[in-house]
């Protein structure tokens, strides 16, 4: 089993560096991604960027997942994967923005009041198998090829 896809998402202001952002993205999400800008104002009415990197396909989107790294793949099996998948059969993953744009990945919680990337996975699973222990198993393999 693997993944379908794998997005990444950061919601930039105006004084953002967009180009880093998306650079960062970009490597995060592995060769072949997609990048989408879309410019706009946020609720509050000031200028932001929605910044959307994305891959499909088995091979691609587990790549995507893997390169979070040994450490993070470990904290995400060490919480328990059901906290992060919600009933579409998405894995739910934020790493800090600040971290990512030197070029390191940290897990962050959504009550986190710093900056993240948000990224959603889409779980390979078919109806008889559970989609916590297909993810796991996803997980523990990664990490073993880390």
């Amino acid at each position: 089993m693997g993944l379908h896809s794998a997005r990444w998402r950061v919601h930039a202001s105006a004084v953002d560096d967009v180009a880093l952002i998306e650079q960062s993205l970009c490597w995060l999400t592995g060769e072949g991604c997609k990048v989408n800008l879309e410019k706009g104002k946020s609720w509050h009415g000031s200028e932001q960027t929605i910044i959307e990197a994305s891959v499909s396909g088995r091979k691609a989107s587990t790549n995507a997942l893997s390169r979070l790294g040994k450490i993070c793949l470990q904290q995400l099996a060490d919480e328990g994967v059901s906290i992060r998948l919600d009933s579409d059969k998405v894995l739910h993953v934020r790493v800090s923005l600040n971290d990512l744009v030197c070029g390191k990945v940290s897990l962050v919680s959504e009550t986190n009041g710093e900056a993240t990337a948000k990224g959603r996975f889409k779980v390979e699973s078919y109806p008889g198998q559970s989609v916590e222990s297909v993810t796991a198993d996803l997980i523990h393999e990664l990490i073993s090829r880390a």
